[in-house]
């Protein structure tokens, strides 16, 4: 059966209670102090069965002392019935209790005109007249609006029938990614343990779910459902509920808790909200003010950070930061109430943005954009304006949580013009292509400026790129140039495919090239420095070059604070004459791996030190052996240019 939950709001002694009790059958005044003082303290339940569904009711107290508890009472439901006596008309709580509903997202719902009885039919229409009037520009302005009597009867049928037809008439509540209860009753059942209730909210409650107690991020599970004192395998969202779970006790709960089911629900110490003052309200909304805001059932004190602006006047509206001293926990797009510490009054309401919010300032206006996204709701533009803020990423679990709405269905929505790279996270396809563009620009750019170099190190072209694009998105771009073989990337290095370092060689510079090889590679295990090399007017690029190719290896010595190059067919021929005089499992010293290779201490050091590296040999304190190699070793890894041999090895 459909059903829904509809709050009894309306001015102290207006008959909200009697008025349930006389709709239902119910008594919502369980406190002995409520009954003796004949006034409403905490929240009262009752219900009853419609033609178009099932309603159940809370009883909202109308003092204003109660006003957090009226608003908990609020808290998840889909309508009100606004209790206003024929005879005192609208008052002060009357409004308050309007306001509230407003600032709550609340829309519906039917007027009872109480104590009808007590009136001539004159002074009603009269009554009834400046309540329509009071009613103008509220949540409530052209609702139903039924006179009765709960002392006689009369008008009941007509306010039953009233109340149906917004049963029929209202929209399913929103969904939100798991089963959210605001609780408001904490209490114990003898041989059951812990039972929380509330008004449910977002997805429904099943028997055995595994959920959590927020903020305190306890687990528990649901061990037994009722609703309407029955019990039940399911509650759907709108309904009160009854929860009696497994793993906490009622010293671990307090009412303004939160039972949630799902990962998309996280407690913080800051949410981002947009605030809308009353025009009622006595002063602005200044930086650093500290307020009451009530969320849920919970009310706590919070300090506004104003996003933009100095204040947001009365009757106005702007993004504010709230912090608070513990943790709570907000959804997104969840509706708020604030209120002033001290006179309490109620001042303006807020909506959640973002339920966990880092620390943000007036100068952050790529953050203050998503927030204008996120009053829209529209996934495309919220995810365009977080790309913007995030250097072209937005996360899907950010998504998730901003929007309530899954992964899946968040991918669908945008597979358009969004494509899904490394870790969970989209990117504009528009921009992915601007930044391959960038990224193809900015490595040609570095090969004009040293074209005899075979590849770039991967940082030069990465750094700057990430500033403009964030280093995800880069290293996505890099992976899909490599795969499609637009770009070589290997050992740290990169090229564009096509560049062949050779090219940019003329005949003179060319043959200098082999020269230094032909002297490094008749140099052995004993090279000549590089600052000797006798090559008229060297460059240093050329050794560069021979390294890249894979044919030098420029190795440090460091206790000399000198670096020196060695051919790799002398690194092979040593390694061999090693093998050759330390066969097997032998063990050599430094000095007897010097004697071998006929060469000094300034070079032996690192050479072995290379190998050690290399895994061709194996140390073990002050010996070695080798490294179980059953062939020569090969080259050190050459970046792949396709480039013909080298003459002074194939020679």
């Amino acid at each position: 059966m459909k059903g829904c939950t509809i709050a009894v709001i309306g001015h102290v002694d207006h008959g909200k209670t009697a008025l349930v009790r006389a709709l239902t059958g119910i008594e919502t005044d369980r406190l002995k102090e409520e009954r003796e003082r004949g006034l409403s303290i905490a929240l009262g339940f009752a219900w009853r069965d419609f033609p178009t569904g099932g309603i159940e009711f809370v009883d909202a107290p109308g003092h204003e002392d109660f006003i957090r508890t009226t608003v908990s009472g609020l808290t998840g439901v889909s309508a009100v019935l606004l209790v206003v006596s024929a005879v005192d008309g609208i008052e002060r709580q009357t409004i308050e209790h309007l306001q509230i509903a407003s600032l709550l997202g609340i829309h519906a719902g039917v007027v009872a005109v109480t104590k009808s009885d007590l009136l001539g039919d004159d002074a009603l229409a009269l009554a009834c007249a400046e309540i329509s009037q009071g009613l103008i520009e509220g949540p409530l302005d052209g609702a139903p609006m039924v006179c009765c009597s709960a002392r006689t009867g009369a008008g009941l049928d007509a306010l039953s029938d009233a109340l149906a037809c917004v049963v029929d008439r209202l929209a399913p509540p929103p969904a939100l990614l798991g089963a959210l209860l605001p609780v408001d009753r904490v209490f114990s059942v003898r041989g059951s343990g812990a039972v929380v209730t509330g008004t449910l909210l977002g997805a429904p409650l099943r028997l055995g779910d595994e959920a959590s107690i927020q903020p305190s991020q306890r687990r528990v599970t649901v061990r037994g459902l009722q609703s309407r004192g029955s019990d039940c395998q399911a509650i759907e969202p709108g309904r009160r509920a009854a929860v009696n779970i497994r793993g906490a006790s009622v010293e671990d709960i307090r009412p303004g808790d939160v039972l949630c089911t799902g990962a998309a629900f996280a407690p913080s110490r800051r949410i981002d909200t947009r605030v809308a003052l009353l025009p009622s309200a006595a002063r602005p909304l200044k930086s650093l003010d500290e307020v009451r805001v009530l969320l849920g059932t919970r009310g706590v004190t919070g300090s506004a950070r104003i996003l933009q602006g100095g204040a947001i006047q009365p009757g106005e509206a702007g993004l504010v930061q709230f912090r608070f001293a513990a943790p709570i926990l907000a959804y997104a797009g969840q509706h708020g109430v604030l209120r002033r510490l001290s006179p309490a009054d109620t001042i303006g309401g807020l909506v959640v943005l973002d339920p966990v919010a880092s620390p943000s300032s007036r100068r952050d206006l790529a953050r203050i954009e998503v927030l204008h996204a996120l009053q829209g709701n529209d996934p495309s533009v919220v995810a365009r304006a977080i790309t913007r803020r995030d250097g072209g990423l937005v996360a899907l679990r950010e998504l998730e949580r901003l929007l309530q709405i899954g992964q899946a269905d968040l991918n669908g929505r945008l597979a358009p013009d969004f494509s899904l790279v490394e870790a969970g996270c989209l990117a504009l396809r528009t921009t992915l292509d601007e930044a391959a563009s960038v990224y193809l620009a900015a490595l040609a750019d570095a090969h004009r400026q040293a074209p005899a170099r075979v590849a770039v190190p991967l940082a030069d072209i990465r750094r700057p790129l990430a500033r403009l694009f964030g280093s995800a998105l880069v290293t996505d771009v890099e992976r899909t140039l490599s795969e499609n073989a637009t770009i070589r990337n290997v050992a740290g290095k990169v090229a564009l495919a096509g560049h062949d370092p050779l090219e940019a060689l003329d005949e003179a510079r060319r043959a200098r090239m082999l020269y230094i090889e032909a002297i490094l590679r008749a140099g052995g295990a004993t090279p000549p420095d590089p600052t000797e090399l006798a090559v008229p007017d060297m460059e240093d690029d050329l050794v560069d070059l021979l390294i890249d190719l894979g044919r030098v290896v420029r190795l440090r010595n460091h206790a000399l604070r000198k670096n020196l190059l060695f051919h790799v067919a002398a690194l092979r021929e040593a390694y061999s004459t090693l093998a050759a005089n330390f066969p097997g499992p032998s063990l050599f010293r430094t000095g007897e791996a010097r004697e071998a290779l006929a060469t000094s201490r300034k070079f032996i050091v690192p050479l072995l030190e290379y190998f050690d590296a290399q895994g061709w040999t194996v140390r073990e304190g002050d010996l070695r052996g080798l490294g179980g190699a059953s062939e020569t070793p090969g080259a050190p890894q050459e970046f792949p240019l396709h480039l013909p041999p080298s003459p002074i090895l194939s020679g």
